[in-house]
Formats: structure tokens, sequence, C-alpha cells
């Protein structure tokens, strides 16, 4: 029995779609914060190491416990050589021209499914992904983070478009692919996403009698994740000089380390984390992903039929990788909002879907309504209020993100190009930008702050290739988050400092108000930045001009400089 699959033309070119995609993600590129330390001292850190010689080095780089690929940062290091090679460019400047290559990346991938959804599915469809993605506060964020996560993210757009797109038949293979890419690279469980993909494709075959060639495209699907993974493993192999999977590694810290072990120890939160974090960064378009598939399914009993021709039954199927990722995650102790950027594409597009069920009942119950202009102007409402209600909060989310924690990302400008020494990191060890920010003759340090778990160490420095801190055992290293003395510095070896200062007269023995120290600091570069203890929950969120004074309280972030 041959299988006929609809296709139609999307409303915006692939170049229109890609040229708006693009705009915003460069200007994620350029202004979005780095919320999570994790992305600095795991992967901005030992990219700067294999570029440069040194940088600071965390316990899952140790050959001991080998949980991240060199694979993966190295591509990244490639990369940021092209700018490097640039004549008159700074370290920022490879930094931020790291981001804009992973800004085009992104756009490129949302491309992708966009032409894929709008050809193969439906095209308004098509277009409110589109919209939905690019005024998405989430979206903005994770677009050009440096994690495996977002890499999933990306090659989970290109997997889901190579399952979605059949216009020259069956592209299984290629979609095997793409996820593995994902997760042998990036992040191994962002693998999960295909499951849905995969049992439709087996689904087809048992109704189609197409079982050999299912068969034989999931085989070369599998063995090209197999050629892949043999050079993730031979690249880190030559990195840690013995042999190492670091995807098996990922899996069994996160899944099989046993008390007091594994990404508990980092902190638990409640099962309605992910309900809340995705309303803040989604808004409306969260609650129209969760009822995507219920509206597809009752939609599609209710009026088999006479079913509307923008409708396909595989919208149904496309619903479900967002529903097992929520749901994987949701169950799971330790979360983080980087967790869920994988599924940052399936929500827009569960909206997307759900939002196109919505005008189509919509539409057929404004005909018996209403007529003429009233009706278009009806009609346009429903279709316009949603979607600007949606972008108007998400831009406020972005203003207020931007507007209150990118000091962290600008003091590092008040550093002279030839300055030497030690930049030490206090209360604020967390928020440190990576050594891209530092002049060449500048380091990193530590000095005790309350915090009490276990710091990053240092890569040792060298000029030669290959790098021998990626084979060589650090000392002070642990994966119990157990605090070792010998990662800090004495504040009297520092030669510059960044803290952040808020007048709450809190001070204590380890976190003392280093700018009202007049005698041994001076302000070289302060920037405001948000006092979240003292702001309105309302004013954390969303973002309000600073000439309202009672809704947002501010702090300094600054950098200091010994006076002698």
């Amino acid at each position: 029995m041959a299988l006929r699959f609809r296709r139609s033309r999307p409303i915006f070119s692939a170049t229109t779609a890609f040229a708006a995609l693009l705009l915003v993600r460069l200007f994620s590129a350029a202004y979005a914060t780095i919320p999570d330390c994790d992305e600095v001292f795991n992967f901005w850190e030992p990219t700067h190491y294999l570029s440069h010689g040194y940088g600071l080095q965390t316990w899952e780089y140790s050959p001991v416990y080998a949980i991240r690929s060199w694979a993966y940062v190295g591509l990244h290091a490639v990369l940021s050589r092209v700018f490097s090679e640039l004549p008159n460019l700074s370290k920022v400047h490879e930094f931020y021209g790291l981001r804009c290559l992973l800004a085009v990346f992104c756009a490129f991938c949302e491309t992708r499914l966009y032409t894929a959804v709008s050809t193969n599915i439906n095209r308004r469809v098509g277009i409110l992904y589109l919209i939905t993605t690019i005024t998405s506060a989430g979206m903005f964020h994770a677009a050009t983070a440096f994690l495996p996560s977002t890499f999933a993210m990306y090659t989970t757009m290109l997997g889901t478009a190579a399952f979605i797109d059949r216009r020259r038949g069956f592209r299984t293979a290629e979609g095997v692919f793409w996820f593995a890419l994902g997760g042998l690279l990036g992040w191994p469980f962002s693998m999960a996403m295909c499951i849905p993909h995969i049992a439709e494709e087996l689904f087809m075959a048992a109704v189609s009698w197409g079982a050999v060639p299912t068969f034989v495209r999931l085989v070369k699907g599998g063995i090209a994740a197999l050629a892949l993974l043999a050079g993730i493993v031979a690249v880190d192999y030559y990195a840690y000089r013995k042999l190492e999977i670091v995807p098996l590694n990922i899996v069994l810290y996160n899944v099989f380390s046993g008390p007091g072990k594994g990404p508990d120890i980092y902190g638990t939160e409640p099962w309605w984390f992910y309900l809340a974090n995705l309303t803040l960064n989604f808004n409306v378009l969260l609650p129209l992903a969760l009822i995507s598939a219920p509206c597809l399914i009752l939609y599609y009993i209710v009026c088999r039929s006479s079913l509307a021709p923008g409708f396909t039954p595989r919208m149904i199927s496309l619903s479900m990788p967002f529903y097992l990722w929520f749901a994987i995650f949701t169950a799971q102790p330790h979360k983080e909002e980087r967790f869920m950027y994988v599924a940052y594409p399936a929500l827009c597009l569960n909206a997307a879907m759900a939002y196109h069920v919505i005008l189509t009942v919509w539409g057929s119950v404004s005909n018996r309504l209403t007529s003429g202009k009233s009706q278009d102007l009806l009609n346009w409402t429903v279709l316009a209020l949603p979607l600007a209600v949606a972008a108007l909060g998400s831009l406020s989310r972005v203003l207020a993100v931007v507007s209150a924690y990118s000091a962290p990302l600008e003091v590092y400008s008040g550093l002279p190009a030839n300055a030497t020494g030690n930049l030490c990191l206090a209360k604020e060890w967390y928020r440190f930008p990576s050594s891209y920010f530092l002049p060449d003759g500048m380091r990193a340090r530590f000095v005790k702050s309350a915090f009490d778990g276990l710091l990053p160490g240092e890569f040792p420095e060298s000029k030669d290739w290959p790098r021998p801190g990626t084979w060589m055992i650090p000392e002070g290293m642990n994966d119990e988050n157990k605090g070792d003395p010998s990662k800090y510095i004495k504040i009297d070896d520092c030669n510059y400092l960044v803290e952040s200062y808020f007048d709450r007269g809190n001070s204590s023995q380890f976190e003392p108000d280093y700018q009202v120290d007049m005698k041994q600091w001076e302000e070289v570069e302060c920037k405001d930045f948000l006092d979240s203890a003292r702001t309105p929950t309302l004013g954390r969120i969303l973002w309000a001009p600073k000439w309202i004074p009672s809704f947002r309280a501010w702090g300094k972030y600054c950098l200091l400089k010994r006076k002698s």
C-alpha cells in the first residue's frame, strides 16, 4: 500500500525566515547573560585552555571521572580559532564571535524545521511555529548558550525535520544520525526525543507492509551513529590517554552514582519547578503546548468525517516528544532550567499545532456567528491577541533578565589590556564569565567565601600541543562536592577583585563588603545589579523602567583594584 504525504508551500520563504531568525539570534549572542556557571567552568574554560594554554578545570575533566568530552569542547575551540587568528581582535571578540557562530547555526536549524513543518505538515502550523520560536524568551536564552543541551537542541531540530520531511521519501537514517549526534557528542539523554519518531516509523511500516525498507533505514542510521561514536571515542582517547566512552560515563554518573554522589547533591526541586520555569520563559505558549495532544486527538475524533484540509493525524505523533521529555525530567529530583532546552523547539511546535486547531474550530464557529468586516476583525483579533501577549511577555522577560544581570559581562572592560596578576572572585565566583574576559597576563583565582563546596582548579599551563592538562590527573578533585582548601588564595595576593554590593548590612567574616574598604580597594568599573532579595517577585520577572523606584531594587557589581 503506497503512502502519500501532503505538501504545501511555506508562507515565508526559507531565506526570509532565516534572516528574521538570525537577526534575533545575533541579539542573543550580543546580550544574553550566562545564568549557569556550568556553562563557563565546564565548557568556556576548557575551550579557553585548548585555545590559549590556561584555564580553570572542574572535576568532570579529571581522567578519573571523564564525564566531559574533549571532542565537544575541541569542536568549539577549532571554531573560535577563526577569530583568534584575525588581526586586532581580543579574546572578548573570540567569545562573542563563537556566540555569533552558534546564533547562525541555531537560526539554520530553526529554518530547517520551519520549512519541513510548513511543507509536510501545514503551512499555518509552520508560520505559527516560526512566530513562537522567534518571540519566546526561552529560545532567546537557549539559542546561543555554550552547553551540550543547547547543542542537542540544535540536532533535535534537524532530526525532527528529517523525520517530518518526506518530499523525497523517508529520511529515517538522517533523522537517527542527527539525534545520535546530539546524544553522543552533546547530551546522551536527548536521544529519548527520537523514540516517538521511530515509533511512528515502525507503525507506518506495519500498516503499509514496509518492514524491510524501514529496517534497512534504521540499520543505516545505526551504522552512522556507531561510526560517529567511534570518532568521538578516538578523540577522547587521544585527550585522556585512555579508553573512555564519555556518553556512557555521563549516564552512569547521573543514573547509577549511588548515595552521596550524583546530580542530587547539587540540589533538588519540587515537581512543579519546570511548570513555573517554562511559564516564565514561554508564558501563554506553555498551556497551549500542554493541551496540544488532547486538542488534536479530540479534533480528530469529533471531526474525522470532515477534517479541515490543514489537519493531518501526523500532528498527534509530532506532539509526543515534548510530553515524553517533560515527564522524564519532571520525575527527576535534580532540576535545572538548561535541562529543558532540548524540548524548547518541541514546546513551540506543540503550541503552534494546538493554536492551529483552535483557529480551525474558531473559523468554523465564527462563520455561523458573524459575516463581512466584523467577522474579519474578530478573526484577526483571535489570531493576533494570544501571539501578541506571548511576544510582549517574552520581550519583557528578556529585558528584565538582560537589564538585571548583564553586569558580570560588562565590568571586565575596565581591565587594562596589559594588566597582570590575580583577579579574585569571592562570593561572585559563580558569575565569572570565563578567562576570555581577562588579559593574557591575568589569572582568575578564588578567595574564601561562605560557599563550602568544590571550586574549579587550574589546568597545568602549557603552550605545547597537545595540552597535557587533558590527561594529567589533577589534585584535590572529587565527585562529592567536598571543598578543597587548595583552591583558594589569600585576599592579600589579589590585584583585582570582582564583587557585588547590596546595602543590607549583612556582611560576614567570609563575605565582607570589600567595596566599603576604601583604604584597600578602589572602584575601577561598577554596573547596576539587581538586588533580588529586596525586589518584589513581579520586578524579578518582568522589566520596568528605572524611574519606577519601587518596582526593582538595585545594588552594584564592581571591578575593584588594590590600592597598594
